[in-house]
Order: structure tokens, then C-alpha cells, then sequence
């Protein structure tokens, strides 16, 4: 009997071993709002994040085009935390100034006041196109943001958990963002480890390249963990990297909350404000047919 058992033992030991790994069952996913708390955890704490005050970041950015065309920016963004807005974006070579206090948003382009309507819905978009990614994770808590599933899967062979993310179609400030994103955690300590946003083709021609993002040299501000360097990759339509890529090498500081009104306040008088467009009544109906 004993020689039996250890028999039966042995040959188990030999099915497992023998078993391909692909078979063996994969981890079970956290649940999303347990990945997302934890990574903001891992980050300093969502907590410790709504409580910086106004945080300034100044970014220089250098993109590579396809065709290996060199280009670079300076740009400063404000925000009170957790963010986006209020908000501000600086862009010196262009002499623009945009600021969205939380009730709607202003410009100043050469100081001049930006007279287009839409503006005032485009500054928070603009704001978001450039902070979602360089705030994740507390990012994935905005309003609008809801991550719809968690699956086991590896990033550069690290073992992650990959976040699927999707925001409204009015997020970012162009329909060449797409709006469904993938981010990947860590699966041990749920540090961030990258973003993708995918290629789109919004068809009759129009295609955009899709994004990957990586971050660089942390530092911590507040006890919060940010990123001095953010690497941007091309995505071609089917995933693959290509050599149109950017590099944002940004410094963060925190400036006191109560300079909020100062720094996103519309400074521009009210009747130069841009007026919505007047609403006009719906097209009459035909005349009615006469009965009798």
C-alpha cells in the first residue's frame, strides 16, 4: 500500500510538472476601485494628493517627428489639487495664457482676449490632454473616468495589472485621443508603470498616432510621487512604437491655495468676454391641413 502511495505521489508530482505553464491558472484581478486606491496609495495617497494646494509644473518638451524633425516647447501648467481644474497653461512661444477657474474657462493669446466661444469649454479639455497622464494615478479618479475592468497581463515582461479606462468623447480637446486607455500597475507594489492610448482613425483619411507613456525620475512633492521625465512613444495602428516620439522634462513645485483667485480668475472685463451663441428658435412645422 505504502509503495502504491508513494507510487501514485510520484507520478502526480511528474503531471504537474509536466503541465505547460500557460496552463496554470492566472491570478485573479483586484476589483478596480481596490487597483485604483492602492495605486494612489503606492503613489503618496489620494489624501495627501487633494491637500497639495495649487501645484506648478514647468515642462520642456522635445518631439521628434516621423521624419526625424526636431521640435521644442516650453509649457506651464497650474492646478489645485486633485485637478484638472481650477487650471492654467502657459505657453510662452506662443504668448498664450488659458485658465479655467472651475466655471468655465478664458485665454489670452498676445494679451488679447480670445473671443471664440468654444473657449470656454476648451481650456478644461486642453488641461486634461495634458495632465491625465502626467497625474496618473490620482487622475483615474476625475470626474468622467471610469475604469471598466482589470486584467493580469505584463508590460515589458514585469508582471502588471492592466487597467481598461474610458472617458466621455468630450474629455480631451480633439477627437484624435482616444478615449478608451489601458494602464498598467505594477502587480506586486501597484506603482504606475505605463498608459497607452491607442491609434484612431476617424475615418475619410484622418488618423492619428496612437501614445505610449512611460515616467522617469521620480521625486516627491508634498510626500506625493510625481515624475520629472515623461517619454511618449508613437503607436502605429496596430501597437507597434514607432520613432515619432516626445520627451517632457518637467519641475514641480507647490504655491499656497490662497492664490487661486489670482492665478485662475478671469482678468478679462465682462463685456469682453465671449458671448455663447444665442439660441434660436426650432423651424416651423408646415402649415396645418384644414379639416372639414
Amino acid at each position: 500500500m505504502r509503495t502504491a502511495l508513494r507510487n501514485l505521489v510520484v507520478i502526480g508530482a511528474g503531471l504537474v510538472a509536466a503541465m505547460p505553464v500557460s496552463a496554470q491558472a492566472e491570478p485573479k484581478p483586484p476589483a478596480a476601485d481596490v487597483a485604483v486606491r492602492r495605486a494612489c496609495a503606492a503613489a503618496g495617497g489620494l489624501e495627501t494628493f487633494t491637500k497639495l494646494g495649487i501645484v506648478a509644473v514647468a515642462c520642456k518638451s522635445e518631439e521628434v517627428t516621423q521624419d526625424g524633425h526636431v521640435t521644442s516647447t516650453l509649457k506651464n501648467f497650474y492646478f489645485l489639487s486633485p485637478g484638472p481644474t481650477p487650471g492654467r497653461l502657459e505657453l510662452p512661444g506662443s504668448r498664450v495664457t488659458a485658465a479655467d477657474d472651475g466655471a468655465g474657462g478664458w485665454a489670452l493669446i498676445a494679451g488679447r482676449p480670445d473671443s471664440r466661444p468654444a473657449t470656454a469649454q476648451m481650456v478644461r479639455r486642453s488641461l486634461r490632454n495634458a495632465l491625465f497622464p502626467l497625474l496618473l494615478p490620482f487622475s483615474l479618479t476625475w470626474e468622467g473616468v471610469s475604469v471598466t475592468g482589470v486584467t493580469a497581463g505584463t508590460a515589458g515582461g514585469r508582471p502588471v495589472w492592466k487597467l481598461t479606462v474610458e472617458v466621455p468623447h468630450t474629455f480631451f480637446d480633439t477627437p484624435q485621443i482616444s478615449t478608451s486607455w489601458t494602464v498598467a500597475l505594477d502587480r506586486t507594489t501597484f506603482a504606475v508603470v505605463q498608459a497607452e492610448s491607442p491609434f484612431t482613425d476617424l475615418g475619410k483619411g484622418v488618423t492619428a498616432d496612437g501614445m505610449l507613456f512611460r515616467w522617469n525620475d521620480p521625486v516627491k512633492i508634498g510626500g506625493v510621487t510625481f515624475y520629472t521625465e515623461q517619454r511618449v512613444t508613437g503607436l502605429d495602428e496596430v501597437g507597434r512604437e514607432k520613432s515619432h516620439s516626445r520627451i517632457d522634462r518637467c519641475q514641480y513645485h507647490l504655491m499656497p491655495a490662497d492664490d487661486a483667485a489670482k492665478m485662475f480668475g478671469n482678468p478679462i472685463p465682462p463685456d469682453q468676454r465671449p458671448k455663447p451663441p444665442a439660441m434660436q428658435p426650432p423651424p416651423a412645422g408646415p402649415p396645418a391641413t384644414p379639416q372639414g
